[in-house]
């Protein structure tokens, strides 16, 4: 299907295929790779330095370096705070149940 059309695109336009052109091909094929590794998820179990220059934080850990714009932290800081917060209430109300759960079964 990709030749065929490469095919057509050819014949109506009279464009064919140089060097160039494949250069170019590569070179974005290059930073599709580079895009798609970036897409991946990194996760972050605990720090080992925080750090702040030139309007970015900077965090250090076992994951590599995490720079943060301090700007779109500063905007986004009201979220994660809330997010956090409410994950660490569900964690607490779940630790609770399983001591409630424990305490009921060694009392039995």
């Amino acid at each position: 299907m990709k030749e065929q059309l490469i095919k057509f695109i050819e014949d109506e336009t009279g464009f064919r295929r140089h060097p160039i052109t494949d250069a170019i091909k590569k070179y974005f094929k290059g930073l599709e790779v580079e895009w798609q590794e970036k897409e991946t998820q990194m996760y972050i179990a605990e720090t080992h330095t925080l750090s702040c220059s030139n309007g970015e934080l900077y965090v250090d850990g076992d994951f590599g370096q995490l720079v943060w714009n301090c700007e779109t932290l500063f905007t986004d800081l009201p979220h994660i705070v809330e997010m956090v917060y409410k994950a660490r209430r569900e964690t607490d109300k779940r630790v609770k149940e399983q001591i409630e759960e424990i305490t009921r079964l060694i009392t039995i």
